[in-house]
């Protein structure tokens, strides 16, 4: 399995345009720091997890598994593969496997330029342990987040062109649903809310926002909110869960794609 992944990584290599992307983990960042004067390491750190992340991050997991998993089909390649023989369930969960590897990747990048940055103007560092662990946390939350996407791509089995467009109209979807009180402010449980990755990512994230500088308007909304916040163990479980089920359900559509 790991001599797989490692060749799913040399694909990469050859990518300049996954190579390229790669690099935007450090604009947002840069640009937050540029044009704000006031900030400071909670509000960098949530830039990387919030915008770098869930607009960059998440459609990018998604081309890149478009990449991957239509490879081999492009080149013709999958014969060979199959005569070795290495089956298609080893080579979905290696690429599964590079995925996971790629967001969290990502996200540690952009939690290094937001410590970089802060040291270079002056911003204190604290919370580095608790802020490196929501980081990391979101990039596999985020893999997880991606994958009933990613299942219809491949379930789609269509063009590139195609999967970039799946891959936005997901994104700008769940992300719009962050800002609606309907899927934001309900209890978990047996619910179309509970079950919405982006959201439910979102209600875990904010109650870890650092409350120092806020106005009144802030303070009033967090303490609004806070019964619907979502602890560690519940996201984790939720997401991963989703997550699980819809890699298997990939597993069965990429078994069933012709050679």
């Amino acid at each position: 399995m790991l001599r797989l992944i490692i060749c799913e990584f040399w694909k990469l290599k050859r990518r300049r345009l996954f190579q390229a992307a790669f690099l935007t983990t450090f604009i947002i960042p840069l640009l937050y720091t540029l044009i704000l004067s006031d900030a400071n390491l909670d509000n960098m750190m949530s830039v990387v997890r919030e915008e770098n992340g869930f607009l960059i991050l998440m459609p990018l997991s998604v081309v890149l598994a478009a990449n991957l998993f239509f490879e081999e089909h492009d080149h013709d390649t999958l014969k060979n593969l199959m005569c070795i023989p290495v089956s298609k369930n080893r080579l979905a969960l290696a690429k599964f496997a590079v995925i996971f590897l790629f967001d969290v990747g990502y996200m540690f990048v952009g939690y290094g330029t937001a410590i970089l940055l802060s040291v270079l103007t002056g911003v204190p560092l604290g919370g580095l342990v608790l802020q490196l662990f929501l980081t990391l946390g979101t990039g596999a939350l985020l893999f997880a987040a991606a994958m009933p996407c990613i299942f219809l791509v491949v379930w789609c089995n269509k063009s590139y062109i195609i999967s970039v467009i799946i891959a936005f109209a997901y994104t700008v979807f769940n992300y719009i649903l962050r800002i609606n009180d309907s899927f934001m402010m309900v209890p978990l449980g047996l619910n179309v809310a509970t079950f919405l990755p982006v959201p439910v990512i979102f209600r875990w994230l904010y109650q870890f926002h650092s409350l120092e500088d806020a106005g009144e308007i802030m303070r009033e909304f967090y303490h609004r909110f806070s019964p619907y916040f979502v602890s560690t163990p519940a996201v984790f479980g939720i997401l991963f869960g989703e997550g699980v089920v819809f890699m298997v359900l990939m597993m069965k559509v990429y078994r069933k794609q012709s050679v």
